[in-house]
Parts: C-alpha cells; structure tokens; sequence
C-alpha cells in the first residue's frame, strides 16, 4: 500500500497525493438535479452532469456503461481543446480546508487545473486508470468558505479525465481543531506528550505555538542524538494490518524509525513540512498484536521531526497478488547451436539458451519470459520488460518475441569479450520492443537492457528492462536470515542504507532501492546483486516485495522519482525520441553477496572509469585538515595560520601525513577572508610545507533575490534566471535551505568558471564540492537537449572537471552515488560531528557501501575527524579507527586553540599503525549483513597473509564480543598473531578471538597468519 503524506496548511488548494485505483462497482446515490449535496458518511457528494453545473467548450454530458459503475449513469466527457467544467452552488456549513475526492475515468494519463471561488488555478497530472471502462479516484485538499462555493474543472488547452462526481469531507474546521483529525471513530489517537509514554535522551515535551495547532497543544521535541520516544500502550482490539498516521513537524528532511513490539526497527523519511510550525501527516502500514503493543519512535543518532500525536486504524492487508508464474514454459527440443569462446549459444523450437559455463540464460520465445540459472540452479523465473508510454507495454504479452542466430553481435568492452544477443518483441501497432542481453566470457555476471522504436516520437519516464511478478520468483536457495539492500540515492539528511528482511510486503514504496540491489542470505551469504551500470540518462529505481523468503514482486526501472530519496518534487523527466533505450542493469548471482556488490562497482569502473590523479596531484590518501567540525560559520584568516602551524610543529612529521603531503582545507564560509587573505593563506599554507584546500557548491544557491546578479556574468544573469524551475515556470521548493540551479544554463557554468578559476589562480590544490544532488534534480532545463535530472548532473559535473583541468584533487560532499566519474573521493556518508552515535551512523554507511571505495572511487570519505566532540578518549579513538578503515580521507577538524582537542590530536593522530593501515587506502568490508538500518560491529581487510579487523561498542556500556575467525575470513585451524594497533601488545589465538570493550570504545587489530 502507498505511504500516504500531506500537510495541514490553508491554502486555496494544498497538492494531491493519494491516489486510489477502483474497479466498477454499483451505482452510487445520485445527485438531485439542483445540486442537493447527497451526504455519505462524514462527506457530500455532487453529480458531474448535474444542470446547475456550467460547461463550457467541448464538454457535455455523457452515457456511462452499467457495467463502468458511474453515479448516476452519467459523466461529463469532452473536456479538451479549451474545454471546462464548473461546480456551482457546492455548499458547506463551515468554512475550512476539506479533503476533495474527484471520481474520474482516463484510459490514458491526463492532467487538469482545478480553481475555487474564482482563485488561481492548480495543475494535477492524474494516472490513468486501467482503461475507459474503469473508474479510479484522486484526492486533493482545498479551502472552502461556508455557504456556497464554485470549484472549476479546466483541460488548461490539453485534455483532461471524464469526470463523474466529487465528494467533499471536511478536515479542518478552523482554529480550535486539528485539521488532521478524523472524523469520530474513525480511529484512535495517542497524543506524543501522554502520561503513559516513556521519553529518552533529549526527547522533551514541549508547547506548541497557537497557529500550529497541534493537538492538545503540546508535542515532544528534541528527539536528536540517541532520543527516542515510547508509546507504550496501543490497544489493538484484533491481530491485524493498521494504518498508523503520525502528526508530526519537520522544518527540513528528517528521519526517524519505528519500532512496533519487538520486531525490527524500520526507518521512514517524511517530507519535510512548510515550517516548524507546520503539521504534516505521514501513513503507513504496521502489524500489531490484539491487546496491548508498543511503538518506539527513535532517531538513529541523528535528527527526527518532532512528534505530535500518533492515530491508529484498522486496515484491511493489500495481499501480495504476484502472478501465476511457475516456470517459464517448455522451449522444446534444440534446433541449432553456436559457441563463442567459452560462450554458447542454443536455439530451440520455441526459445534460446545462452550460458557461459557459469549461468545460463533460457528465454520462452513463446510466452515471452526469461529464467536465469547459476551453477545449474535456477535462481530467477518469469521475468519480462515493460515501458508506460500513453499505456503500459509489457514484452511478455507482444504477439512476437524473435530471435536470429544471425544477429548476435560480438563484443569487447571494458567487461571483457562477449556476444550482444536481442530478442525482438513484435506486433502491429507497437512499437519494437528490444531486450538486449550482454553475456561475457567467465564473468557471474550478465547485462541486460531495452530498446523501443515506434515510427512516432515516444516519450517516457519509466522504463523497465527487468520486471518480475511471480509468486517465488526470486528463490536464491538458501533460508536461513534472507535480506534485501535498500540503498538510498545520496548521502544527504542522514540517509542510511537497509538490509530488510525479505519477507516485505507492506510498505514496499518506501523501500525502492536507488540503483543497486542484493538479495541474499546472510547467513550463507548467498546472494543475487541486481543494478544499473549506465547513469547517463535515468536514475534507476528497484521496487520489491516478498514473502516466505522469495521476493514475489520486482521492477528495476529508469524513471525513479522521490521526495524523500532523490529529494525531487516533480516526476523523473520523460525521456523522448524515435527509440527510447532503459538504463543497463547487471544481473549475477555470487557465493558471497559481498563480493557481488565489489563486482557491481568494478562493472560500474568499466563503463565510466573513476578519475584520474593528473598535473602531480597526489594518488593517495589525502591526509590534513577541514574548518567546518572546528569553526564552521566562525572561519577567520587567524584560525587558518593557526591550524597551519599546528600541523607543522606537531604533526605532519609525525606520522599523520601521505608522503609529506598535508592538506589544510578551508569549507564553507571561506569568504569571511578578505580575497588578499585567501591568497596570503595559501602561501603560509604552502611555506609550511602543506596543500591548500577550499570549498564550493556549485548547483545551490542560498539567497532569495532573484534579482542579484549572478556572479562572472558580467551582469548578463541573474539568480531568477539561473535556479531550476518546473515545467510551468516556478521555482522548485528549497532543499536543505538552497534553490537548485540549473547546471546547463550559461550563467551557472559562468559562476563555476569565476569562483574555480579564482581557486586555480590563488593555489589552492584541493577541493571539497558540496550540495551536488541538486544538480541532479528534475525540471526544466535551459538546455532543451536535457530531459533528465541526470543528463542535467553529467553536463554540470563535466564542465567542472573541465574547468579545473586536473590541477586539484576533487572531493564530492553531499551527492548521488552515481554518476561516480566526476571525483577523486566521495563521501560515503552525511555530516559526522565526531559523537558515538555518529560514528555508529556513518560506519552504517560502509556496512553496504564499502564496495565503492577502489572500484568507482578512489576513496571514500567518511568526513573529518572532531576528537574533541566524542564524549569521551574511548569514543574520539572509536572516531579516528572509523575512518582509518573508510577508505579513506583522512582529516582532522579540531579546534587548535582547545588544550583537550590538542591532546586528543596529540594522542590520537600519530600512532603510525594505525596511520598505516589509514594510507592502505583500501576500505573494510563487514562480517555480517544483517543489521537493518544499524552498522555492523565487526570489519575485516586482508593483505597478503596479514588481515586487519576492526571491533566497535556503539553502547555506554562494557561489552565482551568474540570473533568468529572462520566467519571473518581467517583461517581458523591456524595459530595466528594478534597485534592490538593501539597499544602493540600482542598475543596468539586460534580459531576465535574474545575482545573486550569498554563503553564506546573500539579495537583495531592485526592478525598474521603464521
């Protein structure tokens, strides 16, 4: 079931979110032809066709088949070419915003502007529904004075839905009331602030100002850095399915996870709401036990909106409804067969095989479906392509789906050598639709995309190469702890990675993975790894669902859009053209799911290779300082020199250094320097023996004068020229506080030449470029060859390593994960301020996305290092271990003048061991992948016979753990040496490992195999 969200605001007409597809059903109660109001329950319905209604142009009032179930038998239709439908006389008793269900037909997806009282008009893009026959319903929040009202229907010149009647429910009475209240019975409501609730950490009850209207006028707050908050008694009258509606707060993107009973804890992003003193609702579907249960809300260690009541109602369980699919069907007997290397080919009477000695390949070319077997199991079955033009195409239900042994191409690409094989999808009227499949000598792996081709244009914004929909279609063959990898799209707000468990069938739109997926078992760590590896045109999104550890349900498709993923506000941009081609998706099944996700990134390597160290900038793990964990807004020329001679004397020759090399790194509010310091910066940076750094953001814009000119424009441009805007010319909403900016427009590139080459000019070597996923948003771009996000992100990124040439190490912030080509280092995680809860988050990061580090990054960055910040020595060394095991970029960002930020430097940056194992460069990857949204404890890298392992508390509290050395990877029947990096004691095990632990405190070992 789709999450729901909306916000309490009163405005003429809100947004529309919910959408509900219906089949026919009976006829409803009509409407009276002077427009009486028929009241259901809680609401009033008023007939399209009724004749005090006004219609003007095309439309007119229709027939409506029996069997469609319209009220009243009727609809108005028509609505086209200038065309309008007005409700008059629409009368309420009490002014306030109400919740407008519009009933409506369209076999195709059309849109209509909706104005009231004679007020601006709002555009909504409504989906289609299954076809002309079939009714579905969109709802949309507006305000309404008491006594009569007119709400106006208008096709905006294009066409719109036939429209059968609307219904109108009130949801806010006015002040006094929460406008998210239901309707009585219709639920039951927990206030945040109840006396039966258990507060932890900061969480607080707090006060509500008057015109936030929260409910009872109070909420808790403050649920940041470990808080959480208890409901402790829910009463559910029956086991069951329920929707559980929170109220909450949220000024900008925060998260939270929800914790029902004792079952895994599962995180949800709301959008954020208009202000902090704005409500907003966020749905979704829980399982509670009959009697008594609990709900935790808790913060992860980051920021969670503030809570201001929960609402508990029955829901009736979506069920799974896969398909019938139990194999693909029988392709008879081989008719031919060809090999290529090591790759063969067979065609039969009514398919094709293609395997390669690893997995094989059989497509029904009779039913239109594929299977994938790996070491003679099959793994995968049932699984076709689909694209939604004016209506959704599936490639299993195309009269023809052909193959000729004639048109295999041969190939050898950065993958290897291989042949391309095309199975053509054929029937008249159609357009062609292509699967394209590359298979390569010895790899585990296979590529597989989509092609279509019409004799007119086509346009799409979803587009899915692979596509499952079959009861147990995914079975890897092992049960024992199956997961799913939920990445997010970028690092922004917190974001973590998931390993839910496989058995997901509610929520299942909140856990679409951004362009890689695995599927596996963590216990034998088995695992199928699904994802894209071309990131030109499409942000690639993979949904699922699965029950009795099998996923059932699977669409990896170009097109993904999300408020809370991908931070977009409107859809993915159509991609159009005579043939429209899907993104690449891998596909490989691996013995150990991790080394199929280090195979995902070398596939990604091979299709754009990471950049390159070029002009003498160092190939190695950049190691110094940043200012943001230090002073942030408080950045001065003084500070600089500070630092700088900090480092000199204590300790670049000391052991925290990369062949001398030191950076000294000024972030965000470098502009507090006057232009002759930043310069004068450089040259007592550089007589001290270091690099210089600096700091950018070159897709945002954090003003509101649209007016200002932009900088290197020579005041051609303006910030209102430059931001991004959505196809009717407004500006896209802030994120992060920042408009995005257009990077294909002229001004923009402009901007970048004047600040980079400013940067060139005056030394700086480095540079940390931030808010990067704005540039990837959906809109209307100034280049009217761009209809994509990422189209728009590649143009940009490009012209940035253009302009700086390769004369500084590029470091990306805050940005997607792909495309990855553009960068030395990325961060693999968001903002770490050097707390125990922090380091737990960022550590979630290289739980599930340590594969990045060597294949399509250089390094990862797990952001710099504020000793001072940890609470404690244990929990500052557990900072320093977390990022000498990222990958990494090794920074500090400590304020020089604090005597105990000296000491922590002093004591924790210049134990060569442990800067050794830093300088490797290489990224630790997890024992155990089973955590949900939480990180493992335990890392593990190996070098020849030597291994390094890494053991974390992430509680206050001592812990003793025992390491499993067959399970880590160390072979366990031999004696081995243990080297603590720390302390350099040492000691020999065999077979495990006890490692005792003080409260946030951590263990870096050395373990050599004798």
């Amino acid at each position: 079931m789709l999450s729901r969200f909306k916000f309490k605001k009163g405005w003429s007409i809100i947004f529309a979110l919910l959408v509900l597809f219906q089949t026919a059903v009976g006829a409803n109660t009509t409407v009276a032809e002077a427009q009486t109001p028929v009241a259901a329950v809680n609401s009033q319905s008023y007939e399209a066709e009724a004749a005090i209604n006004q219609l003007s142009g095309k439309a007119e009032v229709k027939d409506c088949e029996l069997a469609v179930g319209c009220s009243g038998n009727k609809l108005v239709g028509s609505l086209w070419g200038g065309s309008a439908l007005q409700f008059n006389a629409v009368n309420v008793d009490t002014k306030g915003i109400y919740t407008m269900t519009v009933h409506y037909i369209s076999g195709d997806p059309r849109s209509l502007a909706v104005s009231v009282n004679g007020g601006g008009t709002d555009h909504y893009d409504l989906p289609k529904t299954a076809d002309w026959s079939t009714r579905g319903t969109y709802e949309i929040q507006l305000e309404l004075r008491q006594g009569e009202n007119v709400i106006r229907f208008d096709d905006e010149g294009g066409y719109a839905p036939d429209i059968d009647k609307i219904e109108l429910k009130l949801l806010n009475a006015g002040p006094g009331t929460d406008p998210n209240e239901p309707p009585a019975g219709s639920g039951q409501v927990y206030e945040a602030e109840g006396p039966d609730n258990k507060l932890a950490g900061n969480s607080a009850v707090k006060s509500c100002k008057a015109e936030t209207e929260c409910s009872g006028g109070k909420k808790v707050g403050d649920i940041w850095g470990g808080s959480t908050l208890l409901f402790q008694k829910v009463a559910a009258k029956a086991e069951g399915i329920y929707t559980l509606k929170v109220s909450y707060i949220s000024g900008d993107p925060r998260s939270f996870s929800i914790r029902v009973n004792n079952n895994e804890k599962e995180t949800y992003s709301p959008p954020a709401t208009a202000n902090w003193d704005t409500v907003g609702v966020f749905s979704i579907e829980v399982q509670l036990q009959a009697g008594s249960n609990t709900i935790l809300f808790d913060d992860d260690g980051g920021w969670s909106p503030d809570i201001d009541k929960i609402e508990i109602i029955s829901s009736q369980a979506p069920g799974e409804n896969p398909g019938d699919v139990d194999g693909i069907g029988n392709i008879g007997k081989q008719i031919d067969s060809s090999k290529f290397g090591s790759i063969k080919v067979e065609q039969h009477k009514s398919g094709v095989t293609l395997s390669n000695g690893v997995y094989k390949i059989i497509y029904n070319t009779e039913s239109g479906l594929s299977a994938f077997e790996w070491n003679n199991k099959t793994i995968a079955k049932g699984l076709y392509s689909s694209i939604q033009l004016d209506k959704q195409l599936d490639s299993k239900n195309y009269a023809e789906h052909l193959f000729s042994m004639k048109k295999i191409e041969k190939i050898n690409d950065g993958h290897g050598k291989g042949i391309r094989v095309t199975i053509e999808n054929r029937e008249s009227g159609l357009p062609t639709m292509k699967q394209i499949y590359q298979i390569y000598e010895r790899l585990p792996y296979f590529l597989i995309s989509q092609q279509v081709t019409g004799k007119d244009i086509l346009s799409t914004n979803d587009m899915a190469p692979l596509v499952l929909n079959a009861k147990g279609g995914i079975d890897i063959g092992s049960y024992s702890d199956n997961r799913v990898l939920v990445a997010p799209f970028d690092n922004d707000a917190w974001s973590r990675y998931q390993a839910r468990t496989i058995n997901t069938s509610l929520n299942n739109n909140n856990y679409v993975s951004s362009e890689l997926t695995a599927i596996y078992d963590n216990t034998s760590r088995n695992g199928l790894v699904i994802g894209s590896v071309t990131h030109d045109k499409w942000k690639t999104g993979i949904y699922w669902s699965g029950s009795d550890n099998r996923l059932n349900k699977l669409k990896v498709y170009g097109g993904f859009s999300s408020p809370t993923s991908t931070h977009d506000t409107i859809p993915h941009g159509k991609v159009t053209g005579t043939t429209i081609t899907s993104p690449q998706i891998l596909v490989g099944y691996y013995s150990d799911y991790r080394q199929g996700l280090e195979s995902f990134g070398q596939a990604n390597a091979a299709v754009a290779p990471p950049l390159a160290f070029k002009h003498g900038v160092p190939k190695g793990v950049p190691v110094g300082w940043n200012s943001w964990g230090a002073y942030e807004s408080d950045l001065s020329y003084d500070k600089v020199v500070a630092v700088s001679d900090f480092f000199k004397k204590n300790l670049q020759k000391n052991s925290f250094s990369n062949k001398g090399n030191v950076y000294i790194n000024l972030d965000s509010y470098w502009d507090n320097l006057s232009e002759e310091q930043l310069k004068q910066a450089v040259k007592v940076i550089n007589k001290n023996g270091q690099k210089a750094g600096i700091y950018y953001g070159p897709f945002v814009y954090w003003g509101d004068n649209m007016s200002q000119v932009v900088e290197g424009t020579d005041g051609k441009y303006t910030y209102g020229d430059i931001i991004l805007r959505d196809q009717s010319g407004n500006p896209l909403p802030k994120v992060d506080g920042a408009y995005a900016i257009d990077p294909t427009h002229p001004g923009s590139k402009q901007r970048i030449e004047y600040y980079f080459k400013r940067f060139l000019d005056y030394g700086y070597e480095y540079i940390k470029i931030d808010f990067l996923s704005h540039g990837s948003f959906e809109g209307k771009h100034y280049d009217p060859n761009v209809q994509t996000g990422i189209q728009a992100y590649n143009q940009g990124m490009a012209h940035i390593n253009k302009v700086l040439g390769g004369k500084m190490f590029i470091s990306a912030s805050i940005a997607p994960l792909f495309p990855s080509q553009y960068a030395h280092a990325r961060r693999i995680s968001c903002d770490i301020d050097g707390s125990l809860s922090r380091t737990e988050y960022q550590l979630n990061n290289l739980t599930y996305g340590w594969w990045q580090n060597g294949t399509i990054y250089p390094y990862t960055d797990p952001d710099y290092m504020t000793l001072v910040k940890g609470g404690s020595f244990d929990a500052a060394q557990s900072r320093v271990n977390s990022a000498a095991i990222s990958g990494t970029v090794f920074l500090s960002s400590d304020d020089v003048s604090n005597p105990a930020a000296q000491e922590l430097m002093k004591k924790l940056l210049t134990n060569k061991q442990v800067n050794e194992v830093a300088l490797k460069g290489q990224a630790f990857k997890p024992v155990e992948g089973n955590t949900g949204t939480g990180a493992a404890d335990t890392f593990i890298m190996q070098e020849g016979k030597d291994y390094y392992l890494a053991v974390f508390n992430y509680t206050n509290t001592p812990v003793s753990k025992t390491v499993d050395f067959a399970r880590v990877g160390i072979p366990s029947s031999s004696k081995v040496k243990v080297t603590d990096l720390w302390t350099n004691a040492f000691s020999q095990a065999s077979g495990q490992l006890k490692v005792d632990l003080n409260g946030a405190q951590s263990k870096l070992y050395k373990i050599t195999v004798k």
